[in-house]
């Protein structure tokens, strides 16, 4: 306690502010019915406490004087907790700058890569940590779940944060209680909740509690920082600002227009008016004072542009649809020149959404159909553009353009046809997109192809930025014929470098950017089609490529009844493996996802030979071999007296060779690569050795970014059965090309295969790699941030027993084809998995091993999607499919191993052959390019 003239009861105290950076004064202070905070360094108290009376009316500006000592200082006890150990608390970032960039990324619409940042964080503190770091962040990680819909854990987070948040002191908990019940109300928006999402936001903004910071009057402080401030002046003390009181009027600013969205999705237009008013009167004052203490307002633009878009989506419920486009189109510019001001490229995720909700917009208005168009196609390109983050869409609004284009591609209007393909590829999965841009961090370590990027990069933003200067221009009535050559002339550099960059024969397979049309018909041969299946809001819009022509397939399913039939056909594959027996096969599953799928162009696909299937979420962890065409086949299985012979069901399998693409644009690099100039046909690795128990007494083991100790990692690696290296030279004999080496045991580490897949090492000799290993999923090797890899044996020197996601990307290879033999290396994980494993979105799988082996110059990449039988059947497949891959093509070569054991009682059901995949270059084959050295080859 100590005495404050003029004051009832003040407090002193001497801490460390993790805001701030310093160790600083705090003054509790009464006066009458107000509570007031000062912060300060300790050489500026008097300084303080003389700003603290002109606010509360003791003293005027033109009175105040910088001589006041109002409390002795060095009475004060020392701070209980060092600034270096508050620092350490948040991995040497101040708890601002954490939350900070975490707010910065949900502003760009990656609420995914926030969880996952704000997750690693709160997993990274100490047990020292204070309560108000570790519930800051909780309610800030909450918040990024809700986001993207991962509801149960933004629920516990800020449960937790709640729980801490009552061990604080009276002042923190007044704080952080009220930013806990406005992230309350906006995860019940998330959930569309919106009577909760009301109930917990009007007494927010409705009621009169104030902080007792400096924000509670603003015009005061405009007042006092209307004249330069010295450093030696008071009113500098002032102009520095209160992060504290910032972030409540920001606080005040969102729930207000949060409770503005609830009252409008209840069709309460005046009461949503009047809280957004609220809201833009206090975003006014923030602004105001942000100007007077000379801050920059790129921080909060975002803020201003949700404020815009809700006045637009008022005066849209009002039938005032000029008005709504008015500040929808404000809000837009206003995203995408914060976006630029903060070092973006103003193609973020955000952007393209409030695009496409314009779009929207614009149909519903009833305007004329080439302006819906117009719109939409704006909004499409923007969403592409939009791909390369790692950000979900909602795209429902996209349904009805869809829709429209596809009865225009069925009557002949190819123009529409080719506008259908692109608008399918708006929605790339999340974590795939995350794991592209990894990939294209690694490859452009490379000096040249680096500084490529980063000029495409720079030519995006100039490109942004002049499209913004044209819309004011336009809009102003003022000449653009400059601004338009200038846009011309960046465009044309933008596609002449963009060319040289997808011509990267290590970037281009793994880019993520739309391929066109013509472009995927370019590379199809005779008798092959594409066929390609994306979701859109609660519909799976498809499209059927040939050479000739496209074909649309919109399922009258809703995805969620399609979603139930994959997954109950995928139980009877594999649903019984856990219990030690393969269960009956759902024959009539298979039927009915075929004909759902299919069905529209069915008469198509029994023209063909060959058939390429991106099947996206709707076939994931399904290979479409596995499906059966013959509507009759339910019937004749049911009269079938063995339920285990499947050799006369009609399997797609049967009719044709399938393949997997993992997106248009890598299916299309894919088919314009050379074939392998390597001398050598095959090299193989299996076996890896678990963990010697001799290894308990070693130090900590990292594995990524995780510590686990020796007997965690020996536990888990003796949970895989090691696949003999016998499967290696069964393919090497099958191939006809001698003895293949193969590297097995101890001698199978991850730094030796990094050590010969090193530029200049031996990997990029062979044209066929086979990995006889298991495949682990992200976050499985017993932390959450493990990465996707390969399992290896315990090396020297930094091993982590894993050729992780990462590594593989830099391995130097020239391959027609990798084989990851072993179980699930390309399996789904479920949402809980997700979590656990620090995912954020769900299509983050080890598919990502398959990008990341196309990234080290592999041309194709043979996978499975479960776990493979180990009673033999294995070794008969991989006989089959080495012996065929000798003069045929890889896609043929699986087909006729899938042939050989479907034909088979015994291997006739499809856990036995159709997890496997081929994803690539599949016209390609094994030995092609540059003859094989058979001397060489004969000697290994």
């Amino acid at each position: 306690m100590v005495t404050l003239q003029d004051f009832e009861r003040a407090v002193a105290r001497r801490c460390v502010d993790p805001g701030l950076g310093y160790v600083a004064v705090i003054i509790d202070a009464e006066r009458g019915r107000g509570a007031y905070q000062l912060a300060a360094a300790p050489n500026a108290v008097g300084a303080a406490y003389q700003a603290l009376r002109i606010v509360t009316g003791l003293d005027l500006p033109e009175n105040a004087t910088s001589d006041r000592r109002p409390i002795d200082v060095s009475s004060l006890e020392a701070p209980e907790e060092s600034l270096a150990r508050v620092n350490a608390e948040a991995g040497a970032e101040s708890l601002d700058a954490i939350l900070g960039r975490g707010t910065a990324l949900n502003f760009r619409g990656l609420s995914a890569d926030a969880s996952r940042y704000l997750i690693t964080t709160l997993g990274r503190l100490d047990d020292q940590a204070s309560p108000i770091t570790r519930a800051s962040l909780m309610l800030e990680a909450g918040l990024a779940d809700s986001n993207i819909q991962f509801f149960s854990s933004a629920d516990k987070l800020f449960a937790d944060a709640g729980a801490l948040i009552a061990t604080l002191d009276s002042d923190n908990q007044r704080i952080l209680r009220a930013k806990l019940q406005s992230y309350l109300g906006l995860h019940a928006l998330n959930q569309r909740d919106f009577e909760t999402a009301r109930r917990i936001l009007r007494p927010l903004v409705n009621g009169t509690t104030s902080s007792g910071g400096a924000l509670s009057d603003p015009n005061t402080l405009v007042q006092l920082n209307a004249v330069t401030a010295s450093s030696d002046d008071i009113r500098s003390v002032i102009s520095l600002g209160n992060e504290q009181d910032k972030r409540d009027a920001f606080l005040s600013v969102q729930a207000a227009w949060a409770l503005s969205v609830a009252e409008l999705s209840l069709g309460n237009a005046q009461s949503a008016q009047a809280a957004l008013d609220r809201a833009q009167e206090k975003f006014s004052q923030l602004r105001a004072v942000l100007k007077a203490e000379r801050i920059r307002d790129d921080g909060i633009m975002w803020m201003s542009a949700r404020l815009f878009r809700q006045d637009g989506r008022i005066a849209a419920a009002r039938g005032n649809y000029d008005a709504a486009f008015q500040s929808f189109d404000r809000a837009i510019a206003d995203l995408t020149r914060g976006a630029l001001a903060r070092a973006g490229t103003g193609t973020e995720p955000a952007i393209a959404e409030f695009q496409l909700e314009r779009a929207a917009l614009v149909a519903r208005a009833g305007r004329p159909q080439e302006e819906i168009d117009a719109a939409y196609e704006k909004a499409v390109d923007a969403l592409l553009l939009a791909r390369e983050e790692s950000a979900a869409f909602a795209t429902s609004a996209l349904i009805p353009y869809l829709d429209r284009l596809a009865e225009q591609a069925e009557a002949g209007n190819t123009d529409a046809a080719a506008e259908y393909f692109q608008a399918l590829q708006v929605s790339g999965e999340p974590g795939a997109a995350r794991q592209i841009s990894q990939l294209q961090t690694i490859v452009a370590a490379d000096g040249i192809t680096g500084s490529l990027l980063r000029d495409l990069e720079e030519l995006q933003r100039s490109l942004t930025e002049t499209d913004l200067l044209l819309a004011e221009a336009r809009a102003a009535g003022q000449p653009t014929d400059a601004l338009e050559q200038r846009r011309s002339d960046v465009q044309a550099q933008y596609f002449e470098l963009d060319a040289r960059v997808q011509a990267d024969a290590r970037l281009s397979p793994v880019t993520n950017r739309p391929a066109s049309l013509a472009e995927v018909k370019s590379v199809l041969r005779d008798g092959e089609a594409y066929v390609r299946f994306n979701v859109i809001g609660d519909r799976i819009f498809g499209i059927l490529i040939d050479t000739a022509k496209s074909h649309t397939i919109r399922p009258a399913q809703d995805v969620d009844d399609v979603l139930i039939v994959s997954k109950r056909l995928r139980d009877s594959i594999d649903g019984g493996i856990a219990y030690g027996r393969v269960p009956e096969f759902s024959v009539t599953n298979a039927v009915v996802l075929y004909r759902i799928l299919f069905g529209e162009v069915d008469a198509h696909i029994e023209t063909k030979s060959d058939l390429v299937v991106d099947g996206g979420q709707v076939l994931n962890g399904l290979s479409p071999a596995v499906l059966v065409t013959d509507p009759t086949a339910v019937l004749q299985f049911t009269r079938q007296a063995d339920k285990l012979d499947y050799t006369n069901v009609a399997f797609l399998a049967k009719r044709l060779t399938t393949s997997v693409a993992i997106s248009p644009r890598s299916f299309v690099a894919s088919r314009t690569l050379s074939p392998s100039r390597a001398a050598l046909p095959l090299i193989g690795f299996a076996s890896p050795d678990p963990l010697p128990p001799g290894a308990a007494t070693q130090d900590l083991i990292r594995v990524g970014p995780c510590l686990l100790t020796p007997a965690t990692i020996g536990e888990l690696t003796n949970r895989f059965a090691p696949i003999p290296a016998r499967e290696i030279q069964l393919a090497a004999t099958a191939l006809q090309v001698g003895r293949a080496p193969v590297v097995s045991n101890t001698s199978f580490t991850d730094t030796a295969v990094l050590k010969m897949g090193a530029s200049g090492g031996d990997l990029s000799n062979y044209k066929v790699l086979h990995f006889a290993t298991h495949g682990l999923t992200e976050g499985q090797f017993g932390c959450p941030d493990a990465p996707a890899a390969l399992l290896t044996s315990l090396g020297a020197g930094g091993s982590d027993m894993l050729l992780s996601f990462d590594e593989v990307a830099r391995l130097r290879l020239d391959a027609n084809l990798v084989v990851l033999s072993a179980c699930e290396t390309a399996s789904a994980i479920g949402e809980r998995a997700l979590q656990l494993s620090g995912e954020a979105q769900p299509g983050a799988t080890l598919e990502g091993l398959v990008r990341a082996f196309f990234s080290a110059n592999a041309r194709a990449v043979m996978a499975t999607y479960w776990e493979s039988s180990n009673r033999g059947d294995s070794e008969v497949f991989m006989q089959r499919f080495y012996a065929s891959g000798r003069t045929n093509n890889i896609a043929t070569a699986l087909n006729t191993a899938q042939r050989e054991l479907m034909s088979v009682q015994s291997s006739s059901h499809p856990f036995f052959w159709g997890g496997f995949f081929v994803v690539g270059d599949t016209d390609n084959s094994m030995l092609a390019g540059a003859p094989i050295d058979v001397a060489v080859a004969a000697g290994g």
